[in-house]
């Protein structure tokens, strides 16, 4: 098959097939022994999630196969969920003709001012993503524009018949059962709708895939390979042919196309065997109307046999998409039995060509049933890129969505694996029966991709867009063909057909509080909780909590959409012990444990400092609350403060010695009764400035005689950061009250100015600052040596002032005892 590529930019489309055939969707399941536990109706257990393996696989293969983020895929199922859902109200107005996705955008095909006012009704809920479009014209008889895209081996215009075309299609159901009525089943392919106009394509005589794949027993026995000619279709006695019944419509094509094949041959998805013979892909798992564990697949991997067939699992080590190359291991460990199947119309029956019922639209599905104990089907779909651990990566089904033209959709299966691509048409698809007879043509409601990927052994495999099941595969070109296609059945319709019902398997996770664990409600008041959504997008539609309470009726409550959930607090108080579940259907999260406590006391209220207010040391915690009861804090500060009569308490701050991040909850309590519920509060405190010691402000050093140290005090425990003159001179943490940094080396002679800041969890204090000046070295005068002295003699050279020493000593004696008597003099006169 060729490279699957993501089309950026599809055309524009309006699906009428949708709106009368009703919603389509696929999910993945499969069903292995040793698993991951999947909650159900015989199992409790819930699924360990994994959100960022999960999320970062997903997001790896999403990229690679659509060019998508993650994000954008789950956007696109989410935007496929609002367009199904509107698609009721959109039916029964005049004008309206189908729905597509395209560009981002829902795009509403037709005319007329109800359905104007309708989508614009619609684009009241954001996002505001759905738009009115013209419904695009045909021409009679034509054909593509590039022949050969899709599933078409050569195209060609087929001529018109000699009237003009005067009938326009209105649905694929009505084309479908003209053509049958009139041409006949022979030859016929598909009825589909798709870029503005509908398309009967018929090609050569479908023939089934009945071979068993080359990794099974070969001395196991095999079904007869069919033996029906391939031809061209044509008319049948009394009928018109293909080309005459297109040239009876305005805007309906006739395309010839290669056979499609039905793959039965291998399984896997994870896959499994039907009585030793042959293989299919699981596709999900559901629940019967009395909650019995089920896996659906496709109807024609049942062969149109007695019920009571039996399926065997695949490892998916041992299949092709897990990289086996041998022969499969026997024994298989059983997965169950087949119950109801159908392929083709009720009770496997073909395409009858009466004219009563010349169509005879039905399914192809098919359930497996009385499953081993033991065996978890797993509400999700395997991505193989973890083929010894597959449940963290898998994508988790929440609900099922309908296809449209330019849907973005993955589908796994146990032969080719995972494969990514857009939904490129909607119709009624022809298929070759279970026998060789070449009369044997069974028809189903579905849709098809060009872009997806597929082989034999992939039928039954889920067919997904983001978290929402799409369809399961049924068909598609034969492997190593020229142009590529691969069909699924929609599920929704599917399911429609089984009798009594069943319900999707659904993931689910298990209920949480928000409030931490044994946190506190006030009697009566809402105990709130939320179920998470990860690693799926979103939480399932209409989930509930169950509820129970030891002594008391259980009790369900509903989730809203961003996954919240409440419930009120008993009157009693005390420690609430109970247990919760999260439930839909069937489908169960398995029970979590939880607990509160319940006071009859009321919460106090923080009114100051405000959440994240910063403050310096001065300054108070200050509230209200009842009076006459005891406000007790606890946290970053340990304190209490009684609530006066005017309902007010406070804290001073003073004193506490506690800086930087803090965070303080407060509860009132009294004797006999269980603590309040809390309040919080986080703010920070700025520590104060450090202190410096032995560089006073102004201090002037000796060049000789500048300090081995910059010192001082702070908080203890504090990040100390040290400039001289703005540039960082060290850094140190304060122990035991003390902090101390190296005197930075190479200071020049000059003034200086040092600054000392305190850290507490990153919140600084303002700078400690000082001003010192380093003096310069002294001069020292140059020594003079008589001639011819050099003075290494160490005496002084004769200058002829030796006789005058005793006389100098005795003048500079006088003149000192002058000196000083002038300074008496000097003091007396300033005391005086």
């Amino acid at each position: 098959m060729k490279t699957t590529k993501f089309q950026h930019s599809v055309q524009a489309a309006a699906a009428l097939a949708i709106a009368l055939a009703g919603s389509f969707a696929a999910v993945p399941a499969w069903a292995e022994a040793g698993a991951d536990p999947t909650p159900s109706a015989a199992s409790s257990a819930a699924p360990s999630p994994a959100p960022s393996v999960s999320a970062a696989g997903l997001a790896e293969a999403i990229g690679r196969d659509l060019g998508m983020s993650l994000e954008e895929f789950n956007a696109a199922g989410e935007q496929a969920r609002r367009a199904a859902d509107a698609v009721p109200s959109l039916r029964g107005l005049a004008g309206y003709v189908g729905i597509s996705l395209k560009d981002g955008k829902i795009a509403v095909e037709g005319v007329g001012t109800g359905l104007q006012a309708r989508v614009d009704q619609l684009n009241r809920a954001a996002p505001a993503d759905f738009v009115l479009v013209a419904p695009a014209a045909a021409t009679p008889g034509s054909v593509p524009a590039t022949p050969g895209s899709g599933p078409v081996k050569s195209a060609s215009a087929v001529p018109p018949a000699a009237s003009a075309a005067e009938l326009v299609a209105s649905s694929t159901e009505q084309l479908f059962q003209a053509y049958i009525r009139d041409v006949g089943p022979a030859g016929l392919q598909a009825v589909a709708y798709a870029d503005g106009h509908f398309v009967i394509r018929t090609g050569g005589i479908n023939t089934p895939e009945t071979g068993l794949p080359a990794v099974l027993d070969p001395q196991l026995p095999t079904a007869p390979a069919s033996t029906a000619p391939a031809g061209t279709a044509q008319s049948a006695p009394g009928k018109i042919s293909p080309a005459e019944f297109v040239a009876r419509y305005a805007n309906v094509r006739l395309q010839k196309g290669a056979p499609i094949q039905t793959e039965e041959d291998l399984f896997g998805g994870q896959g499994y065997v039907i009585d030793q013979l042959a293989i299919c892909s699981a596709g999900f798992g559901a629940f019967s109307p009395a909650g019995e564990p089920l896996v659906l697949t496709a109807g024609h991997c049942a062969g149109d046999g007695p019920a009571k067939k039996s399926a065997d699992i695949e490892t998916p080590s041992a299949s092709t998409a897990g990289g086996a190359t041998t022969a499969l291991t026997r024994p298989l460990a059983p997965l169950g039995t087949f119950g109801f199947s159908q392929f083709g119309g009720l009770n496997n029956s073909w395409i009858t060509g009466t004219e009563a019922a010349p169509g005879n639209v039905g399914t192809d599905v098919a359930v497996i049933g009385a499953l081993r104990a033991g065996v978890n089907v797993q509400p999700a779909a395997t991505k193989w890129d973890s083929v010894a651990s597959p449940g963290p990566t898998s994508v988790k089904i929440i609900g099922t969505v309908a296809p449209f033209q330019g849907q973005a959709v993955c589908r796994s299966g146990r032969t080719t694996g995972w494969s990514c691509g857009t939904v490129s048409e909607l119709g009624t698809y022809v298929v070759g029966g279970s026998t060789a007879d070449p009369a044997d043509l069974r028809a189903f409601s579905g849709f098809l991709s060009k872009d997806v990927q597929s082989s034999g052994g992939d039928s039954g495999g889920p067919w997904v867009s983001g978290n929402y099941a799409v369809g399961t595969h049924s068909a598609g070109d034969a492997a190593g063909s020229a142009e590529n296609f691969a069909i699924a059945t929609t599920l929704e319709d599917s399911l429609a057909r089984i009798p009594g019902g069943v319900q999707l398997q659904l993931f689910l996770n298990k209920p949480e509080l928000v409030a931490p664990a044994n946190a506190t409600f006030t009697a009566g008041t809402p105990v709130t909780g939320r179920v998470p959504a990860a690693p799926a997008s979103a939480v399932a539609a209409n989930s509930k909590v169950h509820i129970t309470v030891a002594g008391q009726p259980p009790l369900e409550v509903p989730v809203d959409a961003a996954g919240n959930w409440t419930f009120p607090a008993p009157l009693s108080t005390g420690r609430l012990q109970f247990s919760a579940e999260t439930v839909n259907g069937f489908s169960r999260s398995g029970q979590a444990s939880l607990s509160v406590n319940v006071s009859d006391l009321p919460a106090p209220v923080i009114n100051q400092p405000s959440e994240g207010a910063e403050l310096t040391g001065a300054g108070s915690i200050d509230g209200t609350g009842t009076p006459g009861l005891t406000v007790q804090l606890s946290g970053s500060i340990t304190a209490s403060a009684a609530v006066g009569p005017d309902g007010k308490w406070s804290i001073p701050l003073s004193g506490q010695a506690v800086y930087g991040k803090l965070s303080v909850t407060a509860v009132q309590t009294a004797r006999n009764h269980e603590d309040s519920p809390s309040a919080t509060r986080s703010f920070t405190v700025m520590p104060p400035a450090p202190a410096v010691s032995g560089i006073p402000d102004g201090l002037r050093f000796g060049h000789d005689g500048l300090p081995a140290t910059i010192s001082g005090s702070g908080v203890d425990g504090a990040d100390v950061t040290v400039l001289v003159d703005r540039v960082p001179a060290g850094t140190a943490q304060t122990a035991g009250g003390r902090w101390s940094v190296p005197f930075p080396a190479g200071l020049a002679a000059g003034p200086h100015t040092v600054s000392v800041s305190q850290a507490v969890d990153g919140v600084a204090s303002v700078p400690a600052t000082a001003a010192f000046t380093i003096d310069p070295a002294a001069v020292q005068p140059a020594a003079v040596h008589p001639a011819g002295d050099t003075g290494g003699s160490g005496r002084l050279a004769n200058t002829g002032a030796g006789s005058l020493l005793p006389a100098a000593g005795l003048g500079a004696g006088a003149l000192l005892l002058g000196g000083a008597l002038l300074a008496v003099r000097r003091r007396r006169v300033v005391l005086r």
